[in-house]
């Protein structure tokens, strides 16, 4: 029952997209005050490998998630700084050791202020408070679930330069910190609280524009921490993962544009090496 905690815990971690709450590729360019993005997302997560403290225990996870993300962001200006409230908003379904799961993920509602948007130097820096409510489905006898059941918040700076006409570097650093789960379950299935300590991480884009409306990008993710105990007592389950990808983006017309991605976990500490491969249909207003 301990191994089946510790998979529900980095699972749940793994189907929210962002991720949790990662970030696309050109995410800290921001629009002009007064347009509207909405942006849907489709990703498809698969895995097999787990690991227990950088050791493969197991390859027979058959792990898989499908999980679509609406995301509808406002830009808008308090005084000299442009802001952009947002929802993510995610969704789908997941399977782990034939114990399927479904439905709305935590809600999460963001902001991010540029403090720094110099367009003649092309330098950017931004600050992005999260707040994720646990509003998403949660079943405690289940190993993988779409809800937390737990409050979290993240913090997470940006740092973006442009080089030329054609290339931006993104370099963005966070911590997150969690409520309580009050309806965990122990080895012996009674009803117990489990806390999560912080957990921090940073990730990295540089692309590249081939033409006007086409572009491509290197990806770069870290995620180090989140530890849980049950009854007090530390599980060591921890994560610690580097994780590769690669994007494209290309503007349909003017106002829309689709963004395709894929990601594969380059090692991982504790829990499943996974892949996944998406999309991203945004339109401008």
């Amino acid at each position: 029952m301990r191994n089946t905690f510790c998979l529900w815990a980095l699972i749940t971690a793994l189907t929210m997209p962002g991720l949790a709450l990662a970030n696309s590729p050109r995410d800290y360019l921001p629009l002009d005050p007064g347009s509207v993005f909405v942006a849907f997302y489709y990703d498809h997560y698969y895995g097999n490998d787990y690991y227990h403290k950088g050791t493969k225990v197991s390859g027979n996870t058959n792990y898989y998630a499908n999980v679509g993300v609406f995301r509808p962001v406002y830009y808008t200006s308090i005084g000299p700084f442009t802001v952009d409230p947002q929802l993510i908003l995610p969704f789908g379904e997941a399977d782990l050791i034939k114990s399927p799961s479904g439905g709305l993920g935590d809600a999460t509602f963001a902001a991010t202020i540029w403090f720094i948007n110099n367009k003649e130097y092309k330098f950017i820096f931004a600050y992005t408070p999260f707040l994720t409510a646990p509003t998403g489905r949660y079943d405690p006898n289940s190993p993988v679930n779409f809800g937390s059941n737990r409050w979290a918040t993240k913090h997470e700076v940006c740092v973006a330069k442009g080089f030329g006409d054609s290339t931006w570097l993104e370099v963005a650093a966070h911590v997150q910190f969690y409520s309580d789960n009050n309806d965990a379950r122990d080895a012996e299935n009674r009803t117990v609280t489990s806390s999560k300590a912080a957990s921090y991480g940073g990730e990295t884009h540089l692309s590249y524009n081939f033409t006007k409306d086409f572009f491509g990008s290197f990806d770069y993710y870290y995620l180090h921490g989140g530890e849980t105990t049950i009854n007090d007592t530390w599980q060591k389950d921890w994560v610690d993962s580097h994780t590769l990808g690669l994007s494209f983006a290309y503007m349909l017309t003017p106002h829309t544009q689709l963004m395709i991605n894929g990601k594969t976990d380059a090692s991982v500490y504790n829990g499943i090496m996974t892949s996944s491969f998406g999309a991203r249909l945004g339109f401008i207003f």
